[in-house]
This record gives C-alpha cells, sequence and structure tokens, in this order.
C-alpha cells in the first residue's frame, strides 16, 4: 500500500535544496503512481529560509503542479526521516494522498470558514512572538469545535513565516503576498475531516519534583493559594532555596534562574503522574513570574479553580521513557483489529499501517545542533514504528489538543487499512 511521498535535503542555497527535493517527490510519485492523487503539501524550511519562503513555495508549486494546496512554516530547526538538520539550511516536503475534499487550509490570510467540512483532526502552525498568541490559540480552538489540534509555534526572533496558500482562493489574495499566502504572526495550518484516518499522541519531558497540589484561590493567571496555602510558600518549598537564601542580600537574578528551572504541570486532580513521567494529558508551562506582594505565582495561560500544581524538570530520562509509551499506544491501536479472529474475508482488512507523520518536539529538549546530525529521537520512533515517512521540525512551544504545552512532543500519524497478504 501506497506510503506518503516525503523528501528532504539540506544545503547552503535554498535553491540547490529545493531541487533535490523535488527530484526525489517526482522519483517517489512515479513509482507509486500517484500524479493526481496528492493534491497537499506540507513543507518546513530551517529559519535561515525563512526570508525566501515565498521564492520556496513558488518553486515547489510550479514543479508539482497537482499539488493545489501548501501549509508549513518556517522553524529552529527541520526534522526529516532520521536526521535534525540543526542550523544549517534544510527543507523538508510531505505529500498526504487525500481528496480535495478530505482537508481545508486556513490561515490569517485565509481565515477559517465552515464550509461543508467538519473538522475532526488539525495540523497548525504559528507565531510564537506575536502578541496575544495564547489567547489567540483559544479563539481557534473554539472556531474548530470539538477538533484536536496538534502543532506547534515558533519564536525565531523576527524572522518568522508561514504560509497556507490555496490555489482556488489564491486570486482573491493581494498582490502584497504574491497569493501565496505567506504572513507573519497568528496561526494558519489545515483541518482534516472524519474521514482521514490520523492519531495524535503527546509525549511529555518532564519528571515530577513533588507532589501536586491544588488551586484553591487565583486573580486571572496568578495562582494565590495552593491546598489553602499562600502559593509562593507552597509551591517552591520542593526547591532547594538554601544556596540562594543563604546570601545575606539574595541575588534577584539567582532567584529568577531558580524559578525559571521550575516548570509547572497542570491537570485535572489524580492526572499528573504516570509513572516517572509527568502524564500526557498534563498541560505543562513555565512559570511566567512571581508576585512576592500577594506571595503568588504566576502562571502561563488559563489556570482555573481545582486543577492541580505540580512542580516539574526537564529530565532525559522521562522523554525516552514517555516517547516509548506513546509509541507503544500508537503500536496496539494499530494491530487491535489484526489481533481480533479472522474474518471470514480473507482480504478484510486487518489493522492498520502508518503511511506518513509529522512529528514536533520542544527545541529545549536537546542541546541545538549547528550541523545535520542523526536525531535519537527520531531513530527510536522509526525504531518502535517502522521505516515510515517522517517529518517535522523543533518549536518554541507545543499544540496539544488545542492548549501550549512547553518541552513536549507530538506526534501526527497518517494510517490506512492493511490488507492480508495471501
Amino acid at each position: 500500500m501506497p506510503f506518503f511521498p516525503c523528501a528532504h535535503a539540506g544545503h547552503a542555497v535554498w535553491q540547490q535544496a529545493v531541487q533535490q527535493v523535488v527530484v526525489q517527490l517526482h522519483a517517489q510519485i512515479s513509482m507509486q503512481k500517484l500524479q493526481a492523487q496528492c493534491p497537499l503539501g506540507v513543507i518546513y524550511v530551517s529559519a535561515c529560509y525563512a526570508s525566501h519562503a515565498r521564492e520556496i513555495v513558488a518553486m515547489l508549486s510550479q514543479a508539482l503542479p497537482q499539488v493545489q494546496d501548501w501549509v508549513g512554516c518556517a522553524a529552529h530547526t527541520v526534522l526529516a526521516g532520521d536526521m535534525d538538520y540543526g542550523q544549517t539550511g534544510a527543507v523538508a516536503v510531505m505529500l498526504p494522498r487525500l481528496q480535495t475534499h478530505e482537508y481545508q487550509v486556513f490561515s490569517g490570510v485565509m481565515p477559517w470558514h465552515a464550509k461543508q467540512l467538519v473538522p475532526h483532526s488539525v495540523l497548525v502552525h504559528g507565531d510564537a512572538s506575536a502578541a496575544l498568541h495564547t489567547a489567540n490559540m483559544l479563539l481557534l480552538r473554539d472556531q474548530l469545535g470539538d477538533a484536536r489540534l496538534t502543532g506547534g509555534v515558533c519564536d525565531l526572533q523576527g524572522h518568522h513565516a508561514q504560509w497556507a496558500w490555496s490555489a482556488g482562493e489564491s486570486q482573491h489574495m493581494p498582490r502584497s503576498i504574491g497569493g501565496g499566502g505567506v504572513q507573519v504572526g497568528g496561526f494558519s495550518g489545515v483541518a482534516f475531516a472524519a474521514g482521514v484516518e490520523c492519531i495524535a499522541v503527546g509525549m511529555q519531558g518532564c519528571k515530577p519534583m513533588g507532589a501536586s497540589h491544588t488551586i484553591t484561590s487565583l486573580d486571572g493567571d496568578v495562582v494565590l493559594e495552593l491546598d489553602g496555602q499562600p502559593a509562593l510558600e507552597v509551591f517552591f518549598s520542593h526547591v532547594d532555596w538554601g544556596d540562594v537564601f543563604a546570601q545575606r542580600n539574595p541575588d534577584a537574578d539567582a532567584i529568577w534562574r531558580k524559578v525559571q528551572q521550575t516548570m509547572i504541570a497542570m491537570a485535572a486532580p489524580g492526572d499528573y503522574v504516570q509513572g516517572a513521567c509527568i502524564a500526557a494529558q498534563a498541560r505543562v508551562m513555565r512559570v511566567a513570574g512571581i508576585d512576592l506582594l500577594r506571595q503568588g505565582v504566576v502562571v502561563q495561560g488559563k489556570p482555573q479553580l481545582g486543577e492541580t500544581m505540580t512542580p516539574c524538570q526537564a529530565d532525559e530520562q522521562a522523554m525516552r521513557t514517555d516517547m516509548r509509551r506513546a509509541c507503544a499506544q500508537l503500536w496496539e491501536l494499530l494491530t487491535a483489529a489484526a489481533l481480533q479472529p479472522a474474518a471470514s474475508d480473507a482480504m478484510a482488512p486487518m489493522g492498520r499501517s502508518i503511511c506518513g507523520a509529522v512529528y514536533i518536539r520542544n527545541q529545549r529538549r536537546h542541546a541545538p545542533a549547528r550541523l545535520p546530525q542523526v536525531d535519537a529521537e527520531l531513530q527510536l520512533i522509526r525504531h518502535a514504528l517502522g521505516p515510515i515517512p517522517l517529518l517535522g521540525f523543533t518549536s518554541s512551544y507545543e499544540i496539544d489538543a488545542g492548549q501550549l504545552q512547553d518541552m513536549s512532543a507530538q506526534l501526527l500519524v497518517f494510517t490506512q487499512p492493511l490488507q492480508a497478504l495471501i
């Protein structure tokens, strides 16, 4: 059964990287005879290529005229296959095999509006440096209803670019963007209908540092009390402050560094730990600040009364453990049907196979690579799930079920029925 065509290349000159990708895609399309079945293209490019985003999309659309819609973004680094391209220029492209009625692209240039498609899963890209990006994320989640949102946002220090270009809408776009849908700020992406078989799983990268505490009082994004006690006193009782407060005049910068090293897992009661890892359904964010006057802790996002707060910190062993858990969960979902009693029809579907995947992870999970190198996380995924077409990028924050996450990773896999071999 066909895989999604997927190609990637790195080069100091962006035209050379795009040409290598086009050659690879043409070869895969020809071998699988998919010329008329790939109307959607997903593109990720390195941050150093962001200023050439419009030219890259134009060059790809000219070389692959059967692709009617392009979505993607510039990112900290490009991930593809088992490679992390680091700070070098790179391009990665995947062409999902879908029908045009099974998806809908959207962006700030071409906002989401409900047509006949009811979104089931959504791949989202965004600009983390844009003002109110957290509030806009919540607004987009409300617009898309019950759809599951997966993706990532990047803060590229003024070099951000993202696009969601549709051939059917290009004539309505301003000439200033060349009909390419390239934008800075806001969100863009592609929504998939329920008929598109895809599964999204989240992976945490932190371990708990202490017990969880229930939010009993808050003011906006400032948590004032935990378990009925001052939040600052309770929450940071788990942190070793001895070396800071042993000083006669504690250094404010040293205190803030301690705060920044501590992260917060927000979750419903009882959901904060999964083995040695923070639970997948928790929302992990950094401490945004402290309110010394009210003894409060400032939390990114929108904390809710009754939620639990658990102090946690990044941990490589927790990252690997939770990644294995997520891959095992995916494998169980894919093979569940194959383990059932055989049907009378020998050609009936037996489980599912993966035809393509998008992997988005936080840039702080590993030290940034300067040069292209084999990536241990990508190798682990492909070892667990097979040599699947895989591409993605590193982000500043990840989007999991419409919530911004920190230090996490998100894997979106597209599946297809697996036929018996006789």
